[in-house]
């Protein structure tokens, strides 16, 4: 009776661990596990596949930035961008704009989304046709697109564009 209740045990305690792991069948001899399963490492998961539905919106907010003209309403598309900051950095846009580096063009690619913030490869071209190209970091915020570019992205992106 004793080894019964053994076996019986052992048998339900399978059945419900095969069932946490996501076990589908074992009548083959084979397991196989649902597509519910992520891949971990030390508890991390496994990077996604590249975000695609952000290339859109980080596109349009360095775009934005980049468009030449006045300085006025672009500063929603920058991170923390304070009265002062903001002051210095409308001097260095107008300064790209009278030495003809703006408007420029972005294109984004391979977009990497972690919790809030985004980084993504941008390449630019400038309107005297040179290409350059760089890292640039975005986060969530209070912009027509919803992405902002990051503070230090944003002093990068003036030193690329020179």
């Amino acid at each position: 009776m004793i080894l019964k209740t053994l076996v019986t045990g052992v048998a339900a305690a399978a059945v419900v661990g095969g069932a946490a792991a996501g076990v589908t069948s074992v009548a083959s001899g084979t397991i196989t596990a649902s597509p519910a399963v992520a891949p971990v490492v030390w508890d991390i998961p496994m990077p996604a596949t590249p975000a695609p539905d952000l290339i859109g919106p980080l596109t349009q907010t360095v775009n934005t930035l980049g468009s030449g003209g006045s300085f006025a309403g672009k500063s929603s598309y920058i991170q923390g961008l304070g009265r002062f900051t903001g002051k210095g950095v409308e001097v260095k846009y107008n300064d790209a704009v009278a030495k003809g580096y703006l408007p420029l063009t972005a294109t984004v690619d391979e977009p990497d989304l972690n919790g809030n913030l985004a980084t993504a490869n941008v390449t630019a071209t400038l309107s005297t046709g040179e290409v350059r190209s760089m890292p640039l970091t975005f986060v969530q915020g209070p912009s027509p697109t919803g992405w902002q570019l990051s503070s230090q992205s944003l002093f990068a992106l003036g030193d690329l564009v020179g």
